[in-house]
């Protein structure tokens, strides 16, 4: 994406220079949809511009996945005052669609009821995101995880794996993972998941400019599963890639579990897999792990006057 303006505000794409800036901001103003992370604004950078304001106190950030579509903003971060909603809403008033945001945690909502009072707000259950524990992913006990045993004990029964920790240098070997994944199940690769594929291999070329973690799987030696995780905020690591090939049953409970491992290991409380963006076989996935918790998102659009 080219810069633009918008709502009387200067877009401009992100870029490498500005990661410092933008993280240590995020930082300050953690939130809990796992979005917000100068990782994820690069990685999908091509649909991402935000609002080079200087000194920052507001982030906004706008997308638009066809290019000839009015932005829509991501939730604002950051200081959000009422003289600032005003503005929005002057500037909006301007537009021939109504402004819409997307992504808005219920955190926020709850933060500026009076700004919600304005908006017809929609709670998005494609974009919930899945919360879990650490301790549960890592360990799998009870009844209700034995199903999750099972297949990973059938896995050390049927090959011989081997988890690495994800570095730089391995992270190449990845590109072999989806290259096998590619050609043996021949994934429809448009919409959706042709933008998730190039936002992962941006993660994977800029792993450790990023500051992501992961784990690497290998099966007799060949690169067969891995997962590209980070730290969200204090509690919680957000995996952000998950890839395992299906001719190995049982690998993907093996990733997932040596990934929450890990986790457990640096000691932090949950573990925040996304999203399902309404794949139903996804949310069945994700449900059959038991979430401590479905982290709501809401999509707001500003009411006319």
């Amino acid at each position: 994406m080219s810069a633009f303006s918008f709502l009387g505000f200067d877009f401009s794409p992100v870029r490498p220079e500005d990661q410092d800036a933008i993280s240590s901001f995020l930082q300050r103003h953690p939130q809990p949809l796992s979005g917000y992370t100068y990782s994820t604004l690069e990685a999908w950078r091509a649909f991402s511009n935000y609002d080079r304001r200087e000194p920052l106190k507001t982030l906004l950030i706008a997308y638009r996945l066809d290019p000839d579509a009015p932005p829509t903003l991501i939730q604002p971060v950051g200081e959000f005052t009422p003289a600032f909603q005003d503005r929005l809403f002057q500037e909006a008033a301007a537009l021939e669609k109504p402004l819409r945001f997307v992504g808005v945690s219920g955190q926020f909502m709850e933060r500026h009821p009076e700004f919600v009072a304005r908006c017809s707000a929609y709670e998005e259950r494609n974009f919930a995101q899945y919360l879990y524990r650490t301790e549960d992913l890592a360990e799998l006990r009870g009844r209700k995880f034995s199903k999750k045993r099972n297949l990973i004990s059938q896995a050390r029964g049927a090959y011989e794996w081997e988890s690495h920790t994800l570095t730089g240098e391995l992270a190449g070997r990845c590109f072999e993972v989806l290259e096998s994944i590619r050609v043996q199940e021949r994934p429809l690769m448009e919409g959706m998941m042709q933008r998730e594929l190039a936002a992962l291999e941006t993660t994977l070329r800029n792993l450790r400019r990023l500051n992501q973690q992961g784990v690497l799987v290998t099966v007799g030696g060949r690169p067969a599963a891995f997962a590209i995780f980070e730290a969200t905020n204090a509690t919680t690591v957000t995996v952000h890639f998950e890839r395992a090939l299906r001719s190995y049953k049982g690998l993907y409970q093996v990733v997932n579990q040596e990934t929450a491992r890990i986790v457990q290991a640096q000691g932090y409380e949950f573990i925040n897999r996304e999203e399902d963006v309404g794949d139903e076989g996804l949310r069945s996935a994700k449900m059959s792990y038991h979430p401590f918790e479905l982290v709501s998102a809401w999509d707001l659009t500003l009411n006319r006057a």
